[in-house]
């Protein structure tokens, strides 16, 4: 631990020191007046004012533990400025900085009826700051207080720098999880502010915009994205580990293939199906969708992770794997996902074209459910798949490619996807913060992403979208063509190159 400041040191020495009921007076405690007046003779005349110790005497004993180390509590001109005043511990600039967290040994100042109070921080323990000084009870003792009666934290610039949150070692740091408060959190938003520009307020609360700061950070330097500050966080945050550059963009489409397909698309018979209450979808949809399938049938023939997840074999787990769920369906359509392959990936982007056009008609600006009433940034749903970031913990395979399209230069198709779409100021609008908004956006704005982390929540968490809970989400053997057509004209471009 860091060491213990002296003149906490000389507190805890003291303590049990009480003041003398009635007319008498306590000898030790004039004689701490005593010794502030030798120590500063300057002072002396201001000491000698001190003559009972029924008169209030927590600024006595501060500015006697600080004379002991050498150092002056406030001494302005006036009375009020002075330190048996006790509010003046926290108004005197020159004595103390003004800390936005306690540390051990900092000067406490509370307002109260008829003036204030002073005492030395220990620590804190269910919300409650535990600190040591004179006239608590009549005495010197550890008393615990509400940190909403303190009107200053303040660190002695005699003593040169406070505390920062690096002289606490790593290995004495807690976890930390939202709902958590206390120093430990001072410490991390501090850390959080420097080192990835988090702009949060330092307040010890370990809230929602703390959570989404976490998660940013973890996600920058490749740690595990779980919200959660453990040893492997701490140990970065004190590391000061740079972030990680994010990965190149996977290669795109090039014009000439974009071309070829969106005739695929535009030229196949699903273009022009009647959708279950839906209608006809935008060109934009399935010409967009035929460019995002081509786009990972390519990714996964050249050994993309993501779309190789996308494309493993049906897990038979009926509860997370929609391709499981959907198996007898796909089975009457002729269509078997029992192998690893481009069969079942082709598969899969069949059940998301009818997700999409049961979700938004096929719209990549759609906006979050104005209906549901549990919203945050993290449950707001976005986009033509209507998926929300609290997925992503379904699968490593989620953050990677949130990671990947955040990237300049990322295959969005976004021009193709916004043919026959109109969208409103409104519906461009995301909720909240953090993650879970930057989730929002790029789910509206780079419809490829959108489809690809659907893609990756169907094979891991299928329960996330009520139409395919409810198997309203249409299998086409249209589709499928469309798709096989694409696949085919990308392999024969990939047998000429």
């Amino acid at each position: 631990m860091t060491d213990t400041p002296k003149w906490l040191l000389v507190m805890q020495a003291i303590t049990g020191l009480t003041e003398t009921p009635g007319s008498a007076d306590n000898p030790k405690i004039l004689a701490m007046r005593d010794f502030i007046a030798k120590t500063f003779p300057r002072q002396a005349d201001y000491c000698a004012e001190y003559q009972h110790d029924d008169t209030p005497w927590c600024g006595l004993c501060a500015d006697f533990c600080m004379a002991v180390c050498g150092i002056s509590g406030p001494f302005g001109p006036e009375d009020t400025d002075r330190w048996m005043w006790a509010l003046s511990w926290a108004e005197d600039d020159k004595f103390g900085q003004r800390l936005s967290r306690p540390v051990e040994g900092c000067v406490v100042v509370m307002e109260r009826e008829g003036g204030g109070h002073v005492t030395f921080f220990e620590y804190e323990q269910d919300g409650r700051y535990y600190c040591r000084g004179g006239n608590q009870s009549d005495m010197v003792n550890l008393s615990s207080y509400d940190p909403n009666t303190v009107v200053g934290l303040v660190w002695p610039r005699a003593a040169g720098e406070a505390p920062g949150p690096d002289d606490v070692p790593v290995e004495d740091r807690q976890m930390l999880e939202r709902g958590d408060e206390g120093p430990d959190v001072f410490d991390l938003q501090e850390m959080l502010n420097k080192q990835s520009r988090a702009d949060l307020e330092v307040d010890g609360d370990f809230g929602p915009a703390t959570e989404d700061a976490v998660r940013s950070y973890q996600q920058s330097r490749q740690l595990e994205v779980d919200g959660i500050v453990g040893q492997e966080t701490w140990n970065a945050l004190y590391d000061k580990l740079p972030p990680v550059l994010p990965p190149a963009p996977p290669e795109g489409l090039t014009h000439v293939q974009q071309a070829a397909i969106k005739d695929i698309a535009a030229n196949s018979e699903i273009a022009s199906y009647a959708w279950q209450d839906r209608g006809q979808a935008p060109d934009g949809y399935i010409q967009g969708m035929a460019l995002a399938f081509g786009q990972f049938y390519l990714n996964y023939v050249r050994g993309d992770t993501s779309a190789i997840e996308m494309a493993k074999a049906n897990t038979k787990n009926q509860d997370k794997d929609a391709l499981a769920w959907y198996n007898d369906i796909f089975l009457g359509k002729g269509m078997s996902n029992a192998k690893d392959g481009p069969d079942t990936l082709r598969h899969l982007w069949v059940l998301l074209l009818g997700l999409g056009m049961r979700e938004s008609s096929g719209r990549h600006c759609e906006g979050r459910d104005m209906s549901a009433d549990n919203v945050s940034s993290d449950t707001a749903e976005a986009g033509m798949f209507q998926t929300s970031y609290n997925a992503h913990s379904c699968s490593k395979e989620f953050d990677k490619l949130f990671t990947e399209y955040q990237a300049p230069g990322a295959p969005c198709y976004l021009e193709t996807f916004k043919q026959g779409v109109s969208c409103s100021s409104s519906e461009w609008g995301c909720y909240g913060s953090g993650n879970g908004y930057e989730f929002q956006e790029l789910c509206k704005s780079c419809p490829t992403f959108a489809a690809a982390s659907c893609a990756i929540t169907l094979r891991n968490l299928r329960q996330h979208y009520g139409p395919i809970n409810r198997k309203e989400a249409e299998i086409r053997t249209e589709a499928d063509q469309m798709f096989y057509q694409v696949q085919s004209y990308l392999e024969e471009m990939e047998a000429v190159a």
